[in-house]
């Protein structure tokens, strides 16, 4: 059955138009079939046509574009013809002319003449300018005394990791164009959106495949100008601000809202994108265009996209507090790839847009309009982590010659706090603390940790605190606190109740915070007993459990706890044991791998000594530093020590390492702890258990790292002995301490340098050949050494004696005389 013809539609002018909506207005939808066919070859059905495959529709698109184009393009020049192209010639040249006005580095002096308004767009041909000059930036920056274009393995990098992070130094950006830098350094929000565009559109270019809708984002590195948190106002509102700080808090990530889609509730039709900016906060999206309905909309959450956000809580650093005052922190926003790069405890550095915010709950506090402020991170970067990257390749080969040096071991303890004389054993135990030995995991999930726990116990002005505060100094992770300053939650982890939500948070107390790190606590004995019981899980097992208001949960506490306390009666007794002088009980004291007492002992000659260095230390370090001073200070100063500098960069060097022992040092050190746990038990000093032959595993890893090598050697099991054989005779009695020196010799001699043994064997030789003279009625003048035995007693050491007979040590006693050693005799 045919369809009905359509009415004849009358023609009408242009002035009287067509009623589109007449009575007839349905005849327009009567099929017919003489015009309802396809273009194309005949016969074609349009169920034919829906089957095409993508490559056959992208052909077909590509087709009808090249059509549409060349439409326009007759178009265009049907329009020249009309008025000679002067129009379109007049338009080329005012572009031209506009675009030369701010091209590269010329044009954008000439920012100066805009008012750059934030949230405002800038003129397009000065956004144009923007872009090209960052696009050559990235494409043809080179370094001086440099080829290669600076940033063509930066975006090559970025590119495999499919990061959306690409990092730009300030440095550079500056050497290219310093008004650029000025500009962006006070409006951030109008121009780096620019940047980021611009940096989409060179990693487009060199990588097509790059997904169209990622994101890159210019992360500005080594800000120059670096500001305090509490010296924030509000001249620094929506300008970039480079603060440091210590992460307190972190949040969940949220996913937060990018681009909006939303769907009309009558038709279905789908409005949008809508571009969620801080200016358009208020979405509205208007009339349908399908339907013509004001509403309502509905938001498309599956279409709709989204994005990282995060908000973490900034602390001033420690050291940073001015006294007298309490720390500031501020408020940190993370979005996309920034989002868990920092952890609470972290130093980390933030260079950032400072913006405002209203809250209505401050409104309501202070009566009156009044903002909360945040920092919209652009980029954050953590302290511990660009130290170690900006240890360059020379370092690196200047640090390893170091460790291959003769006596770097004895040297790096001479540089832990050289400001304090003496107290060796002390040193070295907080030298084995900064390196650390090595955790490991079993198979069924048990941990040993890797971290070595000293305590430092002595009489007052022995220099207890000052040490922790070098570390705390020198150390790239430390938190620290004291006994009276520090409760039970605040050592391990609190629950307190978020302002805002209502909701019970988690907050990480001082040993959480450490993490991989040190955790100093002074005055250690003040704590109350509750108190440091609840740190017996965090210091074995190095983790916290909390079971509190609901929430169940274990924190990582991986780090190293370096405490300081005093005697009971304020000076250690020698004649008592070292469990009656301290208010300590057995399950704290055995979790710590070292125990150093210092004493305030009477000895004129090391009396004068010290007076002597310290005289010359406070000459030394007074303001005016005059170069008398100096020079009298450098001739008494006999010890060498490394730069402090250079020691930080070889701590972090060193706990990359991971050395690995062998089972051929089992031996002795079954022997030592089979000995050891006997003489224990029979003098009633400190238990000696399995803890402690594990920290003598973890001495000698640490004494391993002290010299770079990735192998355990005899020699580091030999030191590790030495100090835990030290850390168990300085808690006996005075005579049972003297006692056990001379039973155990031959372990506390293994521990020292090569030089320093062969000297001491020969001593001991020489002494007894003075002690056969005298016995035999000869002058002890003449006595002397053979030089073959020295060399047979030495190889009983696995040692040669040729270099040390070459050395100063040797010759500032002793000197040959043939195949004789004999000493040097000063009358």
């Amino acid at each position: 059955m045919s369809s009905p013809p359509r009415s004849p539609t009358p023609r009408l002018s242009e002035s009287e138009g067509e009623d589109l909506f007449a009575d007839n207005m349905a005849d327009d939808y009567q099929p017919v079939p003489e015009l309802d066919t396809l273009e194309g070859e005949p016969g074609i059905t349009r169920e034919e046509a829906a089957e095409l495959t993508a490559d056959q529709r992208a052909a077909a698109e590509a087709e009808m574009n090249e059509r549409d184009r060349g439409v326009k393009r007759r178009h265009e020049e049907t329009q020249d013809d009309e008025d000679g192209g002067q129009g379109r010639r007049r338009m080329s040249r005012r572009i031209e002319q506009e675009d030369d006005a701010f091209d590269d580095e010329d044009g954008l002096d000439s920012l100066t003449d805009f008012k750059i308004t934030p949230g405002q767009p800038l003129p397009d041909q000065v956004a144009r300018a923007i872009k090209r000059s960052f696009e050559k930036f990235l494409l043809e920056f080179c370094r001086r005394g440099e080829t290669e274009a600076a940033y063509h393995d930066v975006i090559a990098r970025m590119a495999e990791k499919y990061s959306q992070s690409l990092p730009v130094r300030v440095e550079d950006l500056v050497e290219h164009n310093t008004r650029l830098v000025l500009q962006l350094a006070e409006f951030p929000s109008v121009l780096l959106p620019l940047l980021h565009e611009a940096a989409l559109g060179v990693v487009h270019g060199q990588y097509p495949t790059y997904d169209s809708k990622s994101e890159v984002f210019v992360r500005l590195v080594d800000f120059p100008v670096e500001d305090k948190i509490r010296s924030l106002r509000g001249v620094n509102v929506n300008t970039i601000v480079h603060i440091v700080g210590v992460v307190t808090k972190r949040t969940l990530v949220l996913p937060e809202l990018r681009e909006l889609y939303v769907d009309c509730a009558k038709c279905g039709y789908r409005l949008g994108p809508f571009f969620i900016t801080d200016s358009n906060d208020d979405i509205r999206p208007g009339d349908c265009p399908e339907c013509g309905s004001r509403g309502p909309f509905k938001a498309n959450r599956e279409d709709s996209l989204y994005r990282n956000y995060q908000k973490i809580t900034l602390q001033e650093a420690p050291g940073s507090v001015p006294p007298g005052r309490t720390p500031r922190a501020k408020e940190v926003i993370l979005t996309a790839d920034l989002v868990d790069k920092v952890k609470p405890g972290d130093l980390v550095q933030v260079v950032g847009t400072y913006r405002i915010i209203y809250s209505t709950l401050t409104a309501v506090r202070n009566r009156f309009p009044v903002f909360d402020t945040v920092i919209e991170a652009n980029n954050v970067v953590n302290r511990a982590t660009t130290s170690l990257q900006r240890i360059t390749d020379s370092d690196f080969d200047r640090l390893n010659e170091m460790a291959n040096s003769r006596g770097i071991r004895a040297k790096i303890i001479r540089s832990i706090a050289p400001s304090i004389y003496g107290n060796e054993h002390a040193k070295t135990a907080l030298c084995m603390a900064m390196f650390g030995g090595v955790a490991k995991q079993g198979d069924q999930g048990h941990r040993l940790r890797g971290d070595i726990n000293v305590l430092l116990l002595g009489d007052p002005g022995c220099a207890k605190s000052q040490m922790l505060k070098y570390v705390e100094k020198s150390f790239h992770r430390v938190v620290y606190t004291t006994g009276k300053g520090a409760s039970g939650v605040g050592l391990t982890a609190s629950m307190k109740r978020d302002y805002a939500t209502g909701e019970w948070t988690l907050e990480g107390g001082a040993m959480v915070l450490a993490d991989s790190g040190l955790c100093l606590i002074d005055e250690f004995d003040k704590m109350n007993e509750q108190d440091r019981t609840s740190i017996h899980e965090a210091m074995e097992q190095q983790t916290i459990s909390i079971s509190k208001a609901g929430l169940v949960t274990t924190l990582h506490a991986r780090c190293a706890v370096v405490a300081a306390a005093n005697p009971i009666l304020g000076r250690y007794d020698p004649q008592k044991t070292f469990m009656q002088n301290v208010d300590l009980t057995d399950p704290i004291l055995s979790r710590f791998d070292v125990l150093c007492v210092l004493r305030d002992e009477v000895n004129s000659v090391n009396d004068e000594r010290m007076a002597d260095f310290i005289m010359a230390s406070h000459m030394a370090s007074h303001p005016t530093n005059p170069v008398t001073v100096k020079r009298l200070f450098a001739s008494r100063e006999a010890e060498d020590v490394m730069d402090q500098e250079d020691l930080q960069k070889y701590l972090l060097y060193a706990r990359t390492l991971n050395p690995v022992a062998s089972d051929a040092h089992t031996a002795v050190v079954n022997e030592f702890y089979a000995e050891i746990r006997r003489v224990a038990h029979a003098s009633g000093g400190i238990n000696i258990g399995v803890r402690h032959l594990e920290s003598i595993l973890r001495l000698a890893q640490a004494n391993a790292r002290m010299e770079l090598r990735e192998q355990v050697i005899q020699q580091d099991v030999n030191n590790a002995i030495a100090t835990c054989l030290e850390s168990f005779i300085q808690t006996q009695k005075y005579q049972v301490a003297e006692e056990l020196r001379k039973r155990f010799a031959r372990f506390l001699v293994r521990a020292d340098d090569d030089y320093e043994l062969l000297h001491w064997l020969l001593m001991r030789e020489y002494r007894a050949a003075v002690s056969m003279a005298m016995d035999m009625d000869q002058d002890p003048d003449g006595a002397s050494v053979n030089r073959a035995d020295f060399a047979r007693i030495a190889g009983e050491y696995e040692m040669a004696t040729d270099e040390y007979l070459a050395s100063s040590l040797f010759k500032e006693v002793f000197f040959l005389s043939g195949e004789k050693i004999k000493k040097i005799i000063v009358e």
